[in-house]
């Protein structure tokens, strides 16, 4: 959950006995995914199958003063990893007006993870991140991302790196190829 730059509030006397006064604005944006069917939204899922949807959910909330005026231009827009197409729900840009202080605007995007992605020959896991932006009247205010992992499910533990014994030898092979280097310099 990220939230975006801040106006602060305050009021500055103008000629004639006017007065402009600034407003505290801030929008927050949180984005959550989950399995299609499953009770709880986290940041990260893991193990999503070929056959899965998986859900995202952007939630903007208005956490400006009181005294703000409702905000018109207000849009949302999210960025599908190349991996994914979307099948359901918002859209991938949503634009509204009227976004009054202390409200909050849902938008849940369906998407799948591309088939080609699961037509592989060797065993992989692999994580992409989903990202989602607000923007007030053209002006980036916040963004917030989520991460889907998939792949074999088999691959459970990254595989063994060599041999520790091998590197001990070598090591001491090393150490005493250095000594003699050593012992013949000062010989001559």
């Amino acid at each position: 959950m990220i939230g975006a730059g801040q106006v602060y509030a305050g009021c500055k006397s103008t000629y004639g006995n006017g007065e402009t006064c600034y407003i505290n604005k801030r929008f927050e944006i949180d984005k959550d995914v989950r399995i299609k069917g499953d009770d709880d939204w986290e940041d990260k899922v893991m193990d999503v199958d070929d056959d899965d949807v998986v859900e995202f959910r952007i939630k903007i909330k208005n956490r400006s003063d009181d005294k703000a005026d409702d905000f018109d231009d207000m849009k949302m827009e999210d960025f599908l990893p190349k991996e994914m197409k979307r099948v359901g729900g918002s859209g991938l840009t949503e634009y509204w007006d009227n976004f009054a202080p202390g409200e909050t605007k849902t938008f849940v995007i369906e998407a799948e993870i591309d088939e080609d992605e699961f037509d592989r020959d060797v065993e992989f896991e692999k994580c992409i991140v989903n990202k989602a932006e607000v923007n007030w009247d053209d002006n980036f205010e916040g963004s917030d991302t989520a991460t889907v992992c998939y792949g074999d499910e088999e691959v459970k533990e990254l595989p063994e790196t060599g041999s520790n014994e091998l590197m001990a030898i070598l090591g001491a092979g090393l150490i005493i190829a250095g000594i003699l280097v050593r012992k013949s310099t000062n010989l001559i």
